[in-house]
Order: C-alpha cells, then sequence, then structure tokens
C-alpha cells in the first residue's frame, strides 16, 4: 500500500476547535449507527435500505474532505499486481540519476518481476504498512455553485521523499480557472472551492524563462517562501517552448463550433463590462479570424437542440468578412444545448480536412452546459473517438449555467488546451495579434518527472496539477496521453519542500535536491525528446525578496489559489502577507496590467473573506 505521509515536523494548524467538535460529532454519529443497524459478515452496517454505511469521520460530517494523505494512485490495482521497489530502491535511483543515469531504469525482483521505483511496496507482502497519521476533519465553509458545475480535485498532500521520490504529471497550461475566479470576484463574491486550479493561476502569467531556437528549456530555482513553514522552499519548475520550431504543427484548418442555445443569450461580465454571451462569441470569432495566415481554412458548425453547418471550410482571409456576416445571421441563441451533436458535426468536418492531409483544431465556444443528447463528459468523449491529427481546444463563456467540467475535460483529453473568456478585454488577450500560441503545437505529450533526493528533501508537495497526475511508471510509456505545449508558451509548476536537517546530510547527496526531465513527442517528426535539469542547495536563492521577479508572481499566485480553495495547507494569516507581496510585486511588475489587477483580486478577496 502506498502511503503519503506529511513528514515529522512542526505543522500549520487551522480551526483545532472545529476540529475538536467535528469529531466528537463523528464519534457520537459512529455510536448511533453502530447500536442501531444489523452488522453484516463482511464488518459493514446496513441500513434500512440494506446500503452499506463506512463509518468514518468524513462520512459524519458535509462538506468538502480534507485530501486523505493515503491517497492511493488510480492504476494502484495493477501496481500491486506487478509490485515495485520500495524506498531503498529508489535511493539506488536517485543517485543514479544524480550520477546521469536513467531516472526510472528498470529492475527485476528475485521471480524476474519487473519495477520501476515508485515508492510502492510489493504486492502479497503479509506485514501491512502501518496507518498515517491523520489530523481531525474540519468541516470547511460551503460555497454555493449552482447551476454551475465544478469538480473538487482536491489538494495534493506532502509526500515523504523516503516512500516515493518520483513526482510524475502532465504538463498544462489552460487558464481558464483564473479568469473563472476573477468573474467571480469581480462580482462581488468568492469562487467556489471547486472552480480553482492553482496551475492555472500560476500558468495564466508569463514565467519570463529565457528560449532557445528548436529547443525546449527547464528552468529550476528555489527561494525560502513566506507562505510555507520555517526552513521550508519554495521550488519553481519551467518550461519554455521556444518561438521559432522546425517541426511545430500549426493548424491548415479551423473547425469552429459555436453553441448557438438559449442560454447564450445571457449575460456574462460585471459591471459596465456586461454583455450578452453570444456577443462576445461573435467578437472573439472576428479577433480570431484576423489572425490566423490568410490560406487557414474555416469552417462553422452551431448547434441548439440539433448542430448545422453555417459555412463549409474556406480561406479566412479573403472570407473574413462573409463568415462573419454568417456568423452573425445565423448563429442566433435559442433552443437547447446539445453539445455533443455540435462536436460530432465538427469532427466530421474535421474529418473531412484531415483526410487531404491537413492539420486540424477544433475550437468550441460554448457555456458546456449540455442538456439534450449525450450530457456527460465520457459518453460524449467516446462518441468523438481520437484522433491524432485533430485537436479540440475549448473556450468557455458566461456563468450561472456554466459546465467547467465537461470543457476541462473536453480539452484535456483530445489533445487541447481550455480558456474561459468573461469580457472583450480577455478576448482580446487570448486571441488578439499574434495566435500562433494559441493554436499551434510544439509539443505533444509533454511529462514531467521530478526526482527528489531524499538524503536532502524530507517531503515535498506539489502545488497543483492534482487531475494530470501521471503514473511514475508511465513517464516513458508513450501510449500514455498527457499535455500538450504550443509554440512560445511558458509552463510552471511549484513545489513546497521540507528539508532535511542540515547535520544529517552526507556529503555527496547534500549536493543535488532534485532532477527534473522533460518527456515530449515533436508533433511533425513525432520524435520523442528528452532533456533534464538538476538543483543543488547552493542555486537557491537566501531570501525570497532576492528571488526572480517571475519567481515572487508565481508563488504569489499559487498562494491566492491555495487561499481561495481553502487549502489544508494555509494559515490564517497568509492573507494579509499575500497582500503585502502582491503589492510588490505590481511595483516590480510597473506597467503590467495583469499584475497589478492580481494585486487588485487579492484585496478584493481579502474584503470579502
Amino acid at each position: 500500500m502506498l502511503h503519503f505521509r506529511t513528514p515529522d515536523r512542526p505543522r500549520r494548524t487551522r480551526g483545532f476547535a472545529w476540529r475538536i467538535a467535528a469529531v466528537l460529532l463523528a464519534f457520537c454519529l459512529a455510536a448511533v449507527a453502530c447500536t442501531s443497524a444489523d452488522t453484516d459478515a463482511d464488518g459493514t452496517a446496513a441500513t434500512p435500505d440494506g446500503d452499506a454505511i463506512t463509518q468514518t469521520t468524513a462520512a459524519a460530517s458535509s462538506g468538502r474532505e480534507r485530501p486523505d494523505t493515503t491517497r492511493y494512485s488510480e492504476d494502484m490495482a495493477d501496481d500491486e499486481e506487478s509490485g515495485a521497489l520500495g524506498g531503498a530502491a529508489a535511493e539506488e535511483d536517485i543517485e543514479a540519476a544524480i550520477a546521469g543515469g536513467s531516472a526510472e531504469e528498470e529492475m527485476s525482483d528475485e521471480s524476474g518481476g519487473q519495477y520501476s521505483g515508485g515508492g510502492l511496496s510489493q504486492a502479497g507482502s503479509a506485514q501491512s504498512a502501518p496507518e498515517p497519521d491523520h489530523e481531525p476533519y474540519e468541516p470547511p465553509r460551503r460555497r454555493h455553485i449552482d447551476p454551475d458545475n465544478f469538480v473538487d480535485y482536491g489538494v495534493n498532500p506532502f509526500v515523504d521523499t523516503a516512500d516515493d521520490p518520483f513526482s510524475t504529471f502532465a504538463l498544462d497550461v489552460d487558464t481558464a480557472s483564473y479568469t473563472v475566479a476573477r468573474n467571480f470576484l469581480d462580482g462581488g463574491q468568492l469562487p467556489p472551492f471547486e472552480a480553482v486550479r492553482v496551475e492555472e493561476f500560476v500558468n495564466y502569467f508569463d514565467g519570463g524563462y529565457p528560449d532557445e531556437i528548436d529547443e525546449f528549456t527547464i528552468n529550476v530555482d528555489a527561494a525560502p517562501s513566506p507562505f510555507a513553514d520555517d526552513g521550508d522552499l519554495l521550488l519553481r519548475v519551467g518550461v519554455q517552448a521556444p518561438h521559432v520550431v522546425s517541426d511545430a504543427v500549426e493548424p491548415d484548418s479551423i473547425i469552429l463550433v459555436l453553441d448557438s442555445s438559449g442560454s447564450m443569450n445571457q449575460e456574462t461580465g460585471t459591471g459596465d463590462y456586461r454583455t450578452r454571451r453570444i456577443e462576445l462569441v461573435y467578437d472573439a470569432v472576428d479577433l480570431l479570424l484576423e489572425g490566423l495566415e490568410p490560406e487557414t481554412r474555416v469552417g462553422v458548425v452551431a448547434y441548439d437542440d440539433h448542430a448545422r453547418t453555417v459555412a463549409r471550410p474556406s480561406a479566412a482571409g479573403r472570407n473574413h468578412d462573409d463568415l462573419m456576416r454568417r456568423i452573425q445571421r445565423d448563429v442566433r441563441p435559442g433552443g437547447s444545448t446539445n453539445v455533443a451533436d455540435g462536436l460530432v458535426t465538427g469532427f466530421r468536418m474535421a474529418e473531412s480536412e484531415a483526410s487531404r492531409g491537413r492539420h486540424v483544431l477544433v475550437l468550441l465556444f460554448s457555456d458546456g452546459v449540455a442538456n439534450v443528447g449525450a450530457t456527460e463528459t465520457d459518453r460524449i468523449l467516446r462518441q468523438l473517438g481520437e484522433r491524432s491529427d485533430i485537436g479540440l481546444s475549448t473556450i468557455g463563456v458566461g456563468l450561472g449555467p456554466f459546465n467547467d467540467e465537461l470543457m476541462e475535460q473536453l480539452a484535456n483529453r483530445a489533445d487541447g488546451s481550455y480558456h474561459y473568456i468573461d469580457n472583450h478585454d480577455e478576448a482580446r488577450r487570448l486571441l488578439g495579434g499574434d495566435i500562433t500560441s494559441f493554436v499551434s503545437v510544439a509539443a505533444r505529450d509533454a511529462k514531467m518527472q521530478v526526482i527528489f533526493n531524499p538524503d536532502t528533501v524530507a517531503a515535498y508537495r506539489l502545488l497543483g496539477f492534482e487531475n494530470r497526475d501521471v503514473a511514475d511508471r508511465d513517464f516513458r510509456n508513450d501510449a500514455v496521453d498527457a499535455g500538450e505545449v504550443a509554440i512560445g508558451q511558458s509552463a510552471t509548476a511549484l513545489y513546497e519542500l521540507a528539508l532535511v536537517e542540515l547535520d544529517s546530510r552526507s556529503r555527496r547527496s547534500s549536493e543535488t535536491l532534485a532532477k527534473v526531465t522533460l518527456r515530449y513527442q515533436r508533433p511533425a517528426s513525432e520524435r520523442i525528446t528528452e532533456t533534464s535539469a538538476t538543483i543543488r542547495p547552493r542555486d537557491t536563492h537566501r531570501s525570497f525578496d532576492d528571488a526572480d521577479r517571475h519567481f515572487r508572481l508565481a508563488a504569489v499566485a499559487a498562494e491566492f489559489a491555495e487561499v481561495l480553495r481553502d487549502s489544508w495547507f494555509v494559515d490564517d494569516w497568509s492573507m494579509r502577507i499575500l497582500s503585502r507581496e502582491a503589492d510588490a510585486v505590481a511595483r516590480d511588475f510597473r506597467g503590467s496590467d495583469d499584475v497589478a489587477e492580481l494585486a487588485r483580486l487579492i484585496d478584493a478577496a481579502r474584503r470579502l473573506q
């Protein structure tokens, strides 16, 4: 069994009285359940309807659960069948990695089974792993989310490096969560916990990394953080895609799938920026057409109760005005929302273009509220199938109702990106000017693996990317789908590190904190490429103020998201420090409207708390 546990060190605590009350309430409810319910042969208590009751603290309380420190991998069943090496072998992999060897060399046990280091114990062991320590459950405040649909992916826990030194995830450069949260805050309301994804707050802002021609670069730096425990480090792992790529893929054809259901007649935005959702789509499409190469072919599909073809693919340059006239005339709000029919019709048009050797991008504009046809994410994806020569990106529009889950999962599983526009300024930011970084692909199936040295790092926590986890053993499995990165894009991941006490480190291992490896496929040549970088303690900044301004901006954005989603690793005093640091970063980025806006939103959230 894989145990993720926090290190034995002082931890930040919140609302202790509430936690004690919750535990007492849970014990009382559990005692009542035990005395009033019949017990089945397998030990579970049965309700009058015959349903089993799981007696846990969380079951006895309402609200969002604290992330369990015994988080299991989705592939645990497979892991238990095949087994994996434990901490000692993982440390050998670390040493091999530091020496320049493979990050995850396969090894065999006595029976010939193949393993890759991931901190998992061998299946079938007679000795069970010790139970992890649990903190009492604290019922969080709820924020009403109806009629919007968001999914809570939880909060990553600290992982003991000796148990599992590998952290593997798919790169993600979506930005929708930040703009959705901004829309709530500008409307005088804190966003739902479920709407907040840390990595999308961080990657809304450029990482400021240097780039090279035709090569991805990895940038790793670290500094003490004002938001972390004393002695902890904040580690930034940044990837920069080149602006000049020899074998990138830019779409020859773009198929627009436009939501024309009745909900698109509702307004979006706040204050003076309110506009009808469909008007915002018109504006966004106009900006997109202006930015495309003249020879790029554009087709248009609209849907309400059923899908219909508005315009067959034609060159965007000479047909720009005609396309906009058709869209404004024929794409009018009304009826229900049959997203599946719209996507299937759009993909049929895309397949026709792809059959002529063209690379195609399907671009969906919608509030995602599917209420006719296939209304569930998985059913819609099954209807679409998988095509390597056809990508799908989504742009969300409007809240109340809005289906964030559908829009995000469509893009995640279909080699695309997910964004959200709430006003004309955001549409211009996303689609105005050079849109190469929006429609192009510089890397497919991009995965990141960070190997922490257990002799220097006691525990680590990845901030965000909860729904982008990749099994450690699948890092070099190219059949496993990962993330896509566009030309010129940057992607940033942040880790909080608890370090091993200095006097207990060995001389050799103290020279390395972690090794970072990026693995991706070049789209045109389909060549698999890996690049790596390491960081040592001497490479870290002495203080947060000494760190690069983009580092500090990423830290502020991440902590803001942690506060908004009520993370268990945030203190009550964080908002005061966050506001101060945001103002300091805004001064360093004087002239940047985006950074100034971040500071403004933090102040707005502080007033609403």
